[in-house]
């Protein structure tokens, strides 16, 4: 067999995906080891990554539940006034910022992991009669 490549190193959120507890849509625990052709693997990625949309779409409803409840619930004093207290949705309006930014940036950096793969993808073909080489001399 051709020999490893020994200068790769996985990212780190690589192995606390692995070592996260897979389910599946049944709720049965799936095993962690790498096996993307089983539908079984598959369904817990999805699983996953239906627990992370589903909190995402509940802060979004969260927000929007407190903002409108923010505008509709005033009372006719402040209406008067020139300036009301906005401070909660100040920090409101901050920590989404926060939140989208981060998002972000966890987007730049998966973007950039996936162009490294590719890149390396890429280059295999080229490297190839060489690890032939070497795996012929290794036998």
């Amino acid at each position: 067999m051709a020999t490893a490549r020994l200068d790769y190193i996985a990212p780190w959120w690589t192995y606390w995906l692995h070592n996260f507890p897979h389910f599946n849509f049944t709720f049965q625990p799936v095993d962690n080891t790498f096996r993307p052709g089983e539908e079984s693997y598959q369904q817990s990625l999805v699983f996953l990554a239906c627990i992370s949309a589903a909190g995402l779409v509940l802060s979004l409803l969260l927000l929007s539940v407190y903002l409108t409840s923010l505008c509709c619930c005033r009372k006719k004093d402040e209406e008067e006034t020139k300036r009301p207290d906005a401070c909660c949705v100040s920090w409101m309006a901050v920590i989404t910022g926060l939140i989208l930014c981060s998002a972000v940036g966890v987007g730049f950096y998966g973007n950039s992991e996936t162009n490294d793969g590719v890149y390396q993808l890429t280059l295999t073909p080229s490297t190839m009669p060489t690890t032939l080489w070497v795996a012929s001399i290794a036998w």
